[in-house]
């Protein structure tokens, strides 16, 4: 599966997945989470209890998640009980305020060191010294954990909520410690809609609409670059045109691009998958994407319908949890093709 909405990237559609460690190389810690568990399969029993598949089993939990806008407190206690014996997530404070969509650009004009051989002004270059700049993120959260399965891990979620992920211009990207890289090769523009795995209820449904930590269209044939702070996890939905399809719930159902960026808890690993998972469980069109490092490898992809899968995630695979792509603590530059065939 991929990240529906639970911990680092794999879990985040209803089930979190830890990204492992490369192989070859010989360490004793735990795989890398990756972003939160995506919601698969789905129902509604009752008021309140919602009910998923998570990492192949029914867990539950009071979601009281509707598309409301949250207050501007900066704290809020959400509870969640799961049907097995162990709890998808006990009672937590996350430092929230209103939704806010982070779109401010970065203007560090500092010039970073590089350990490129090319210009220092190319985005995948980063400092040497390992001092990134922060320039436009909001003030980072302090990570919690509200249980023992890997989506109860809460990181970085900004404050404001969804400051720690933000639109940059190219020529300041590299002093950035994580950066993305979206690419449309399409002749119609695309929409990306991004967001934190926990919301701004502090309940973990960051990837229901309305949410958004930064919403942007990138025009056919454009790029657009986005970063995101240390220990962030959560995950994107893109869709050609103006808006982002929704299932019968509110969840966003477009194919996703999952990301656990330096996890605190996991060793500063990062990592990254594409999934398919609510699209497809809602019998919706599944559109195509590719997610790479800069060098064109460690790649996860779905093709347009899911045709060609690599390294990623379909409702076939939920419960599966060594598909998505691991890379130890350091810079992260991806790039992120929508429209992948």
């Amino acid at each position: 599966m991929s990240l529906t909405a639970g911990s680092a990237v794999a879990r985040v559609h209803g089930h979190d997945r830890r990204h492992g460690h490369p192989k070859g190389v010989d360490v004793d810690v735990k795989p890398a989470v990756t972003a939160a568990p995506q919601v698969a399969d789905v129902e509604k029993r009752g008021a309140d209890e919602v009910f998923a598949t998570i990492d192949g089993q029914l867990v539950s939990w009071i979601n009281n998640w509707f598309g409301e806008t949250s207050s501007t407190s900066t704290s809020t206690t959400t509870s969640t009980s799961a049907a097995t014996s162990t709890s998808i997530s006990t009672s937590t404070t996350v430092a929230t305020t209103s939704t806010a969509e982070a779109t401010s650009t970065a203007s560090s004009t500092s010039t970073a060191s590089s350990t490129s051989s090319t210009s220092s002004s190319n985005w995948a270059d980063y400092p040497t010294d390992g001092d990134y700049t922060t320039s436009g993120f909001g003030a980072a959260t302090t990570a919690t954990t509200v249980g023992s399965l890997d989506w109860d891990y809460i990181g970085n979620v900004g404050n404001p909520w969804g400051s720690n992920i933000i639109s940059v211009d190219e020529d300041v990207a590299s002093g950035y410690k994580h950066v993305i890289r979206f690419e449309n090769s399409n002749s119609k523009s695309w929409t990306v809609t991004l967001w934190n795995s926990y919301g701004p209820d502090g309940g973990l449904n960051g990837f229901w609409s309305p949410n958004s930590a930064l919403t942007f269209s990138v025009a056919a044939g454009d790029v657009a670059y986005v970063a995101i702070d240390d220990n962030s996890q959560g995950g994107w939905g893109a869709a050609e045109g103006d808006d982002l399809t929704t299932n019968s719930y509110g969840e966003y159902a477009s194919t996703w691009g999952e990301f656990d960026m330096s996890n605190a808890e996991n060793d500063e690993y990062s990592g990254w998958d594409v999934s398919c998972i609510i699209a497809e469980l809602a019998g919706l069109d599944i559109a195509g994407m590719q997610i790479c490092n800069a060098d064109g490898e460690k790649c996860s992809s779905i093709t347009a319908g899911a045709t060609e899968v690599v390294s990623a995630y379909t409702s076939a695979d939920q419960g599966v949890t060594d598909l998505a792509q691991a890379q130890s603590a350091g810079p992260v530059r991806l790039v992120v093709n929508l429209g992948w065939s």
